[in-house]
């Protein structure tokens, strides 16, 4: 699973900032609950799937990624200059602000290494995983097997990690459901189609885009 560096570089984008909305104070307080235990416990105890719904039910969550956009092109510049160092710190970055953030594990797991600190890749690289498999709980090959994302984000940072190329991507409407269906290309050449649910993600951006 451990990606080429040109693989993960693939398909990064940027996109505008959402609103800051009202959360319900149990939520947020279950969210700080589950994320305390995940710093402190990290794989196997943690429940990644868990954790990343609770994220996005909590006043931290961000849609878009915007908070962390001048950290992430940072790091994917440092990854491509091949600055271990500087990658690790700005994947560290991203990390305190959303700690679900797959791309940044998985960059910190890949610098850690660099940089010979074996531990900390290890921990990183079981957090990785601990999130891929939280979101790869079936094939994903039908909007009846569809994968739960949090964001399309997080939808392609999925696919980086698993190699898969983005050839397109479209939204699809199916039993009342919303989808991203994406075409990718596997490692092989080989080309699939996996549907992604994103019910709630079109609920946040409407209500992004509501007057308050």
């Amino acid at each position: 699973m451990r990606t080429t560096l040109a693989a993960f570089l693939l398909f990064f984008a940027l996109a505008p900032a959402r609103p800051a909305a009202a959360f319900d104070a149990a939520s947020e307080a279950r969210y700080q609950s589950l994320l305390a235990a995940a710093k402190a416990g990290g794989e196997p105890a943690v429940d990644w799937g868990v954790l990343r719904f609770a994220y996005a039910d909590s006043a931290e969550f961000d849609l878009t990624g915007a908070r962390t956009d001048a950290a992430r092109k940072a790091m994917f510049n440092a990854v491509n200059a091949g600055d271990p160092k500087t990658a690790l710190a700005q994947a560290r970055i991203i990390i305190a602000q959303d700690y679900v953030d797959i791309d940044a594990h998985l960059v910190a797991d890949l610098a850690s290494r660099k940089l010979g600190d074996a531990a900390a890749s290890s921990r990183e690289h079981d957090i990785v995983l601990g999130l891929l498999r939280s979101i790869h709980t079936s094939d994903g090959a039908s909007p009846a097997t569809a994968l739960k994302v949090i964001t399309v984000g997080e939808e392609y940072a999925a696919m980086r990690a698993f190699d898969m190329t983005v050839v397109s991507q479209a939204l699809v409407q199916d039993g009342g459901h919303a989808y991203d269906r994406l075409s990718v290309t596997d490692p092989d050449g080989k080309p699939l189609t996996i549907y992604f649910l994103i019910d709630g993600i079109v609920a946040a951006e409407g209500a992004a885009v509501r007057p308050h």
